[in-house]
């Protein structure tokens, strides 16, 4: 940890230090700074020179259109796209989101407004299912119950209509 000058301290480590200190990822504390800088510019000007120096890696995409392609994130709105539309089961729909989902954290990719609510919704829904029938507890999803939850998420009205 560096205390370099007031309204700030930089730390540095391991990825697993900073994954604990930093639960949020890097780019979201990054993000989170800059608009504190901002928010205090008049009290501590030198502190958005630190933020230009340390920006986030990946812009906070607000829509899935908006998703750069071959991201993890964009395999996210893929799986969403092929579950919703009958291209694949249930169970490998869930297996390729876990996967997709650690990926893009691990990478720092991050979402808002529509987009992340969304992806926090299709998570709740997945922590309902279990891919195995015979390990299924009451009032877990089935397949085709997922797939329905899934495609109401994707097809709410607010969905891509431009608002955050």
């Amino acid at each position: 940890m560096l205390f370099p000058e007031p309204g700030y301290t930089l730390i540095a480590g391991t990825d697993a230090f900073l994954t604990a200190a930093v639960a949020e990822g890097i780019d979201a504390a990054r993000a989170e700074f800059g608009r504190y800088a901002r928010a205090l510019k008049k009290r501590w000007p030198y502190l958005q020179r630190v933020a230009t120096l340390y920006p986030p890696v990946h812009r906070a995409w607000s829509h899935p259109n908006d998703v750069t392609p071959g991201t993890a994130s964009a395999r996210l709105m893929s799986l969403l796209s092929a579950f919703t539309q009958g291209e694949c089961t249930a169970a490998e729909f869930a297996d390729g989101w876990w996967e997709a989902r650690r990926t893009a954290q691990s990478r720092g990719e991050r979402a808002k407004g529509d987009l992340a609510d969304l992806l926090d919704r299709v998570f709740m829904a997945l922590e309902d299912y279990t891919p195995d029938p015979e390990l299924r507890d009451p009032g877990d999803l089935t397949d085709r119950e997922l797939r329905a939850r899934i495609r109401s998420l994707v097809q709410e009205p607010k969905r891509g209509a431009g608002r955050d």
